[in-house]
């Protein structure tokens, strides 16, 4: 079950860093949001303090549960205040992160669903341990900001492609390989994203 950690406008006491597990966020317009990017154990929520910002623009959800750190906004603060490499860390990663939400953009604009579908799905992949990923449909189609029956059509496409296994809420990796083929071009963009972050 997904697990929301912020809303977007509200700040928290604590930041947050993944061990395990898969975190989405989404930019958000009234009650419709759409994924702007997604971290594991390479992200931070909360990164926003690094710009002196406790609020975010974004609301996280968690995909997929796992095991993390937490610090408190303070006691992160004040490390950053004592500790240059950790602010050049910090600032690399908020770096990284406005490419992915300048990527998500454009994708989100000009790629269609069944190539969109395939990319985030690599993504998820990417930080996940196994080859199962437990997204349902309604999640797929809020993460993409799409309705539901486009999910539907793109992974029924993907599954008799052989690409993905399909059952009650979990998406199984059957062929990479042929699921980069179906993906659009931004995956590429986005993996080499997060190797310079790992």
């Amino acid at each position: 079950m997904a697990t929301r950690l912020g809303l977007p406008g509200h700040g928290g006491n604590q930041v947050y860093f993944p061990l395990s597990g898969l975190v989405v966020v989404q930019a958000c317009a009234g009650n419709h949001g759409v994924a702007a990017g997604m971290f594991g154990n390479e992200g931070m929520l909360g990164a926003g303090l690094v710009l002196g910002k406790a609020r975010s623009p974004l609301q996280a959800t968690v995909m997929e549960a796992g095991r993390g750190l937490q610090l408190s906004y303070l006691g992160f603060w004040h490390a950053l205040q004592h500790s240059p490499p950790l602010t050049r860390l910090s600032q690399h990663y908020l770096y990284a992160t406005y490419q992915q939400l300048a990527l998500s953009a454009a994708c989100a604009h000009f790629h269609q669903i069944k190539p969109r579908l395939a990319c985030w799905l690599l993504m998820a992949h990417d930080r996940l341990p196994g080859d199962e990923i437990h997204f349902t449909q309604q999640m797929l189609a809020d993460m993409l900001g799409v309705r539901r029956v486009g999910i539907t059509q793109a992974a029924g496409q993907l599954q008799r492609q052989g690409l993905i296994g399909y059952h009650r809420g979990v998406v199984s990796i059957l062929n990479r390989a042929g699921l980069q083929l179906a993906a659009c071009s931004c995956y590429v963009l986005f993996a080499r994203n997060l190797a310079r972050l790992v």
